[in-house]
């Protein structure tokens, strides 16, 4: 398992156009001391990956909110409808892009033990972002 994931990482290194990572040693193990239990219990902080990683989710769900629900139906009737729209979601759409990307480096450069369980829902929002991205180009162009 161990060479697919050393294969996978060096896939993802160039697509995120990371520099190659040296291998890393094996983890050591550590004996957990019963005082120290209760420190554990405790959520570590969240790593500047997955701070990004919240803020492209929370960045698409606030680009959805306005593109299909904000923008055309509560604008229109309150006899509120601008052209800016478009280019705020577009705007919005790059953003979450970005920083969907840049958690997704983050991980891939620190070699976090989850980046291969958020790798299936990034791809997942990135393909559906790119989509909405292209059809608002094409529908700004016509």
């Amino acid at each position: 398992m161990s060479a697919i994931t050393e294969t996978l990482d060096r896939v993802f290194d160039r697509l995120l156009l990371l520099p190659p990572q040296p291998a890393l040693p094996a983890p050591l193990t550590e004996t957990v001391d019963e005082t120290h239990e209760e420190e554990l219990d405790d959520a570590p902080p969240a790593t500047p990956g997955e701070r990004a990683f919240s803020i492209s989710l929370f960045i698409s769900a606030t680009r959805c909110t306005l593109q299909y629900v904000l923008l055309p139906i509560a604008l229109p009737l309150i006899g509120l409808t601008t052209d800016i729209s478009l280019p705020l979601v577009i705007l919005l759409d790059l953003l979450a892009i970005t920083m969907l990307v840049r958690s997704l480096r983050y991980f891939w450069q620190t070699r976090h033990p989850r980046r291969f369980d958020m790798l299936p829902l990034s791809l997942v929002i990135l393909f559906i972002i790119f989509l909405s991205l292209g059809f608002d180009i094409w529908q700004l162009l016509t």
